[in-house]
């Protein structure tokens, strides 16, 4: 009987069980095997010789590092370490390690690696002193026990602080993961906070997430440098369940139910305030796109979330682009849809959304006449027709009445938006492409029978499209210029040309006032692949109204831009009434006026009184009717009258400031006239002003 609870039954205990069997001695079922794991438990004298093998990962019964926790040091002291292993067989080797280089004693930087101890031949034992720390010994510090077996190691951190360490300040840090209090920390010291937990969180998306830290590095110099945080849960609900979207397994028989189910949870797009919410859709679109030749209605459920995603704030999409790219990769999502739908059993398809409408057909060159395509947008019954330069603006909410929609008509027709709108719709983009944009070209003659796919694509505005970049080069001019029309997108897959010798004619129907117009299409590659506005090939041929109307060498996406921010933009009603402080401040103007014209008649004589009195009557008449008048625009006769008097009132207060004016002068230049003989007094002579208020 040797029973011990660290007994390796391996192949140098063959030589046991020979003995046992020759010598008839009966080894107890009390001694039982404690490693390797495959017999543990298992007793010494059931196996067989051929069980006893020396194979297999390392096992250790013992393997400890004294000290095993993180140590916190200050430069120049001492540190010793001993790691002991079991001593297995004579191929055993203990070997420190710092940085993944091998240690060795360098008397010089004062670190002693002294010799390995076997003790009984069961454990073996070596040390490691580090007499004068200094900063270079910081980081991890590795003890490496390897023999026939394999090999196995521990480790131990080591932070050298300076005698006089700064702190890193007390901090608090609110992101997409929660709120974070930092504490004072010490200068070279990773700080750990516990995720934050949330009623919504799901155990199925978070397991494990009680173990879970953020961390937070405090550098040498006292300040915060690295941080992690990618343990924790988000603490938007919405972020959550996006990203459970983005971690489900898609294949044939759940894309679609999967799809319904996204589509029906982005219609809520406008409460998306996290960046990650629009990187986890472009990941999910990127992942449905697949299944769209295979999946009928993937097509549409593509369209309609990314026509939701256009319903997101703008800063929340430049923030998603600028992160990964997000806006950039959902539009070619949408650019990819009809090029893998169409094929000889589907020539056209149409899709449609209240942001986005596609238009897709199969044509032959040959025998191509020429398109144009018209972006309508109904009008509700109880809209308002002058609104219709806002259409851009508008939000079609979930009425497939107000949705985007598509009508084509071949032959070489006047793709003008002046004359497309209709008494319940307006013409809000379109697109012309001329028949010779086939017949000049010669890249496509030798396939004069091959098929080509022509799409169009309208965004009602360019949200999609933001700018990452400040470049004053771009067509945007470091972003004083912004997208002022719908966005139309026109391709032709499967006919190899370069730039077209007939230009592309788009109209475009402006959903807000702004001067200095451009035309320009997205350049994908532009800004290290975050895209930007060019206008090369683009130029504004015409412009009427609110229309406008370019022409392009080349197929893209393109848009109008314009500065908004030198038009003063004026609601079209400014409302019921003024700000509270122009009422104030009138009805103090009017007390002092009053004031003056009481005081001035019960302490002043009747001469002369005619043009201070005027003066303040007039001003204060200016006054009423402008605090009282100036917003009444419904009603054209009131607008008119507070127009007369106003009108009437400044000029007569600008005649009462001359007049009082010019006798100021008089009294001020009057020489004094000499004594006179005669008994009688001269009178000044008195002027037709003085009797009434003009």
């Amino acid at each position: 009987h040797f029973n011990t609870d660290s007994l390796i039954c391996d192949c140098n205990l063959k030589w046991v069980l020979q003995w046992a069997r020759n010598a008839s001695v009966r080894i107890a079922e009390e001694t039982v095997c404690a490693y390797p794991s495959a017999l543990h438990g298992l007793s010494l004298y059931n196996l067989k010789e051929n069980q006893l093998i020396c194979a297999g990962p390392l096992e250790l019964p013992l393997f400890e590092l004294i000290p095993s926790q993180r140590q916190v040091v200050f430069h120049g002291d001492r540190l010793p370490f001993q790691c002991t292993a079991t001593y297995v067989d004579s191929s055993t080797q203990v070997h420190w390690y710092h940085g993944g280089r091998l240690v060795q004693t360098d008397e010089e930087r004062g670190v002693f690696v002294e010799d390995s101890i076997i003790h009984d031949c069961c454990l073996i034992t070596r040390e490691l002193i580090l007499s004068s720390i200094d900063i270079d010994a910081s980081g991890d510090w590795e003890c490496l026990v390897k023999n026939s077996y394999g090999n196995s190691t521990k480790h131990v951190e080591i932070v050298v602080l300076e005698t006089a360490a700064p702190y890193c300040p007390a901090e608090r840090v609110i992101n997409n993961k929660g709120d974070f209090r930092w504490p004072k920390t010490l200068a070279g010291i990773t700080a750990y906070q516990p995720c934050l937990q949330y009623s919504f969180n799901s155990v199925a998306l978070h397991k494990g997430a009680e173990e879970a830290k953020a961390w937070r590095k405090c550098n040498r110099t006292g300040r915060w440098d690295e941080e992690n945080y990618s343990e924790c849960p988000y603490s938007q609900e919405i972020t959550q369940v996006l990203h459970a979207f983005s971690q489900m397994h898609i294949n044939l028989t759940t894309v679609l139910e999967f799809s319904r189910q996204l589509t029906a949870y982005t219609r809520g797009a406008s409460l998306f305030a996290d960046k990650m919410d629009v990187i986890y859709l472009a990941y999910i679109m990127e992942k449905l796109i697949v299944f769209v030749d295979e999946v009928e209605d993937i097509g549409d459920a593509l369209i309609e979330i990314a026509s939701n995603m256009m319903l997101v704030d703008d800063h929340v999409l430049w923030m998603a682009q600028k992160e990964d790219k997000a806006c950039t990769r959902i539009v070619r999502c949408v650019e990819q849809i009809a090029n893998q739908i169409l094929t000889s059993k589907t020539q056209v398809i149409s899709k449609v959304s209240r942001n986005i409408a596609l238009e897709a057909f199969m044509i032959k060159p040959s025998s191509f006449t020429g398109m144009t395509c018209t972006a309508y947008q109904k009008i509700s019954a109880n809209s308002d027709k002058s609104v219709t330069p806002d259409l851009g603006r508008w939000e079609a909410n979930h009425n497939p009445d107000l949705y985007l929609n598509f009508k084509c008509n071949t032959g070489n027709l006047d793709g003008s938006l002046v004359n497309s709108s209709t008494r319940n719709a307006v013409a809000v983009a379109s697109v012309h492409l001329p028949q010779s944009v086939f017949s000049q070209s010669s890249a496509w003659q030798s396939v004069d029978n091959s098929t080509c796919k022509l799409q169009f694509i309208v965004f009602r505005n360019g949200k999609l499209f933001p700018s990452t970049g400040n470049s004053s080069n771009l067509a945007d001019d470091g972003k004083r210029r912004t997208v002022a029309t719908p966005a139309v997108f026109a391709k032709i897959d499967g006919c190899s040309f370069g730039n077209l010798t007939s230009p592309l004619t788009i109209g475009l129907r402006h959903f807000a006032r702004g001067v200095d117009p451009i035309a320009a299409f997205w350049d994908f590659d532009l800004l290290d692949g975050h895209g930007g506005w060019w206008g090369e090939g683009c130029h504004i041929i015409s412009s009427a109204g609110n229309i406008t109307t370019i022409q392009s060498t080349h197929f893209s996406n393109f848009a109008v831009l314009m500065d908004f921010k030198t038009v003063l933009s004026f609601p079209q009603y400014p409302g019921e009434f003024l700000h509270p402080v122009v009422y104030a401040c009138t009805a103090v103007m009017l007390l002092c006026l009053f004031a003056s014209i009481i005081t001035y008649i019960v302490h002043h004589s009747r001469k002369g009184w005619h043009m201070l009195l005027n003066f303040c009557f007039h001003t204060a008449l200016t006054f009423a009717v402008f605090a009282g008048g100036i917003n009444r625009i419904k009603y054209p006769i009131i607008c008119q009258a507070v127009g007369i008097v106003l009108h009437y009132s400044t000029l007569s207060t600008m005649l009462w400031i001359g007049v009082t004016a010019r006798n100021i002068y008089k009294q001020v230049t009057k020489k004094p006239q000499p004594c006179q003989n005669s008994d009688q007094p001269s009178y000044p002579k008195q002027p037709l002003l003085r009797y009434g208020i003009l």
